[in-house]
């Protein structure tokens, strides 16, 4: 772990340490990596990072075999958000499959709440609709309500044709889903160049104002995990697939 730490550090800090960085930067592994995440979406930068395929923890709705347990001593059960991509100023893209498209299902899409970063306003009338909408008592002491919540959006995660040793199979994963919107964002920056104007740099205040109309809402799937079948897909943003899927006719408009 701390030799992929320091590999991924190396690289985010020669992104931050370039005088043009690439307009699109994105990480699909989950490792504590400190790096000045804000001062990239500043600069034009904008970071992805895979929700990732745990659903609200550990990908297991068994509660007799869940590994959902707190560090504290106390050995609780607790839903597990992950980390960087719980940071508020990075895009966390969950994942989803099939067309009509619904949340993935071979595996889950990773999401939740943080227990260390606040809620960032960007996203608090998204994410209060959703939490208005839960049963009273729905996870209690599960999940920190008032944490930063993720994903912010996803893309399509399930059966990606690569080739390996010169063979094609099929993978599946958030670490499809992220360069996958990564693509989009790439294109989008393309349009506003195009038209004389700024890249998009940090996504989550667009996506979560206007550019929520250039999004495909999923309202068909959960994300088990930690002994639970997770939460929901539903209207509006969820903890599942977030605001939805990019819908690129739309976007292109809504980014000038």
């Amino acid at each position: 772990m701390a030799t992929m730490n320091r590999l991924f550090l190396g690289v985010l800090q020669s992104v931050h340490a370039r005088v043009s960085p690439s307009l699109v930067c994105l990480r699909t592994l989950n490792y504590n990596t400190p790096i000045n995440h804000f001062g990239q979406g500043v600069r034009g930068v904008s970071l992805l990072f895979s929700s990732g395929d745990s659903g609200v923890g550990d990908n297991d709705p068994d509660p007799a075999t869940q590994q959902c347990f707190t560090n504290d001593g106390k050995n609780e059960t607790r839903f597990l958000p992950s980390f960087p991509t719980t940071c508020p100023f990075v895009t966390a893209v969950g994942g989803t499959t099939n067309i009509p498209e619904v949340a993935v299902s071979r595996f889950f899409s990773g999401g939740g709440f943080s227990n260390y970063f606040d809620r960032p306003p960007y996203q608090d009338d998204a994410v209060k609709n959703y939490l208005a909408a839960l049963p009273n008592g729905t996870y209690a002491g599960l999940f920190n309500p008032n944490g930063r919540a993720y994903p912010d959006v996803s893309a399509q995660s399930d059966r990606f044709r690569i080739f390996l040793s010169g063979k094609p199979i099929l993978i599946g994963g958030t670490s499809a889903s992220s360069p996958a919107f990564a693509g989009f964002v790439a294109l989008l920056n393309d349009v506003r160049l195009t038209h004389g104007q700024k890249p998009l740099g940090f996504l989550n205040p667009f996506l979560y104002s206007k550019g929520a109309n250039g999004l495909n809402d999923i309202t068909v799937g959960h994300n088990s995990g930690c002994g639970t079948t997770g939460f929901n897909a539903t209207k509006g943003w969820d903890p599942v697939t977030g605001l939805g899927t990019p819908n690129f006719g739309k976007l292109k408009k809504l980014v000038l």
